[in-house]
């Protein structure tokens, strides 16, 4: 009975090979059983915000999978030698045929080594804008930023993206700077308007508009002119006159707005300056008469 299994599966009787396989069982049962653990001792700890428990969780499943990755490698690092040794040129045609997954990886590297975004972070690559959910070795998950455009008929959705795009395309982080940016509203009024009324309203607007987060504001651009060494960020609203189009007079209002309510408070001083130039222009009117 045994001669006949060892002449069907000479395997079995190879203790190297039966070694590596129970070597490999059990690296993969304590992995599993790591990353339970941990997994539930990180979504059991109150003190921690949603943000930082899934910045862990993350962590967490990139650590137990790079792990499990080097433990298999060197349990079967001899069967592996071997096989390459003997399957060079097959070796070659896999990494010509895995080429974008070779580069994802690398991908990845290179946003680990020079810290180009982390979780929470808002990117745009490629025209593509979001916040940072997720990284893997392989992709990075957005959710699509809430701020709406006139090309656009959904915002809000999930986006993968491979990591290989980071070696093509430029990233731009708005959250590298901290949680402040400089938002641009655009306003065009007719040429026979009072630009000067309509500067004045987009002034104030903007004013009243930074006194609600005014201290968060100077904290915020004194740690940016003192991290980076250089000058103090935008604080006050200013307005800049654009006159390409021969019919109309362009206003850009410009200060600057936390991360997140950008769009918010967009569309808040759009609809404040609307109101407010309308009721104007009309009460000079009546004195004008």
């Amino acid at each position: 009975m045994l001669e006949n299994l060892s002449q069907q599966f000479p395997f079995l009787l190879d203790r190297g090979l039966l070694r590596d396989l129970a070597l490999s069982i059990l690296l993969i049962i304590a992995m599993l059983t790591l990353r339970a653990g941990m997994r539930k001792a990180i979504l059991l700890r109150e003190d921690f915000s949603l943000e930082t428990k899934r910045r862990w969780l993350v962590t967490l499943r990139n650590s137990i999978l790079i792990t499990t990755v080097l433990g298999a490698v060197l349990i079967w690092g001899q069967e592996i030698q071997t096989f390459a040794v003997s399957l060079v040129a097959v070796a070659a045609a896999f990494v010509l045929a895995t080429k974008e997954v070779i580069l994802c990886m690398l991908g990845s590297i290179y946003r680990t080594s020079t810290r180009l975004y982390e979780l929470g972070d808002r990117i745009e690559i490629a025209g593509i804008k979001g916040q940072v959910i997720d990284v893997n070795l392989i992709s990075t998950t957005l959710i699509e930023s809430s701020r709406a455009e006139h090309h656009k008929g959904t915002v809000g959705r999930g986006i993968k993206i491979p990591n290989s795009m980071l070696f093509t395309n430029p990233v731009y982080n708005e959250t590298m700077m901290g949680h402040f940016a400089i938002q641009t509203i655009h306003i065009h009024i007719e040429r026979d308007a009072d630009w000067e009324l309509a500067e004045t309203i987009l002034l104030e607007c903007g004013r009243e508009t930074i006194a609600e987060y005014c201290k968060e504001l100077v904290s915020h651009a004194k740690e940016i002119a003192s991290d980076y060494i250089i000058d103090t960020p935008l604080q006050e609203p200013r307005v800049r006159i654009i006159l390409d189009d021969i019919d109309s007079i362009a206003l850009q209002l410009q200060l600057p707005a936390p991360l997140g309510l950008r769009a918010k408070i967009e569309q808040r001083i759009l609809r404040q300056f609307l109101r407010e130039f309308k009721q104007r222009q009309a009460n000079q009117h009546d004195i004008d008469q």
